[in-house]
């Protein structure tokens, strides 16, 4: 079970549910990937709790955040998580994005710049396009690379959301967790609304990162999993390799949720990075 949270509303009126953990040390936000929630990261508290503030909230349209009809773009998830952070005054920031939580931190800088509030940045195995072009982009994502595909995904949202929260960590972790937490990782992803994740799937799955990654001057951790099942591990680098002294953190027997299979390693690559200076 996660913490309790507090809300707190966008400038557009939607209300986000937030988490806090820790008394000291340097701020560091969790920002969870398509699907998810705040509390996918509970295995990864403990350890970032004693050394770091840590703020974990809910994309709007999961978990526990409200579920408007309107909003299903990145770039309004990255103006949420910039009322986050005025909301809470949070400067200097490490932002650790899971996932479509990359894209959402890619997306705050290119809209906010990176003299705002992140100070930091952690992208966790995702790559810079989700959609193949042949002759131009192959590393794209193994399930969602093309707009049949993305059809297909939405159509399943919509007519089996059980069934694809049931086969949602099968495509994401290789080694079987504990016995509760499927259970609790499907209940999270079933709190989502089908219709606003296969709208934002739409809008994610097209976006191409590859010229803003250049522009990025702020530290910058990249944290690869060698076997992830949603994208191929040369996607990943890919982003480590193309912002300027960026670290590439690889976990050679890592699938996509380094944070639940690794979350000891996860958490402890996380606040050595955010408290070194």
């Amino acid at each position: 079970m996660g913490k309790t949270p507090s809300f707190v509303s966008t400038n557009d009126g939607v209300n986000l549910a937030c988490s806090e953990y820790g008394t000291s040390g340097p701020a560091v936000v969790l920002i969870h990937g398509w699907s998810g929630s705040r509390n996918y990261f509970n295995h990864s508290i403990e350890v970032l709790a004693k050394s770091c503030r840590v703020f974990a909230f809910d994309l709007r349209g999961h978990g526990d955040s409200d579920k408007p009809s309107h909003g299903a773009h990145v770039a309004r998830l990255a103006a949420d998580l910039r009322d986050l952070l005025i909301a809470k005054d949070l400067t200097n920031v490490t932002g650790v994005g899971a996932s479509l939580g990359c894209a959402i931190m890619w997306s705050y800088i290119e809209l906010f710049g990176q003299s705002d509030r992140l100070a930091k940045c952690v992208f966790v195995d995702q790559g810079p396009l989700q959609y193949n072009f042949e002759g131009d982009w192959e590393l794209g994502s193994k399930g969602c690379f093309n707009a049949e595909r993305l059809a297909g995904l939405r159509a399943k949202l919509l007519a089996d959301m059980d069934g694809f929260a049931d086969e949602n960590a099968a495509g994401c972790m290789q080694r079987p967790p504990d016995s509760d937490t499927l259970p609790f990782l499907k209940a999270e992803t079933l709190k989502a609304c089908p219709t606003f994740l296969g709208a934002l799937m739409a809008d994610h799955t097209q976006l191409d990162w590859r010229p803003l990654l250049p522009k990025i001057t702020l530290p910058c951790l990249v944290m690869v999993g060698r076997k992830s099942q949603c994208f191929p591990w040369q996607g990943v680098q890919y982003v480590a390799d193309h912002i300027a002294g960026a670290a590439a953190l690889v976990f050679e027997e890592g699938d996509h949720w380094l944070y639940i299979e690794e979350a000891d390693r996860f958490a402890n690559a996380v606040v050595k990075f955010a408290t070194t200076k």
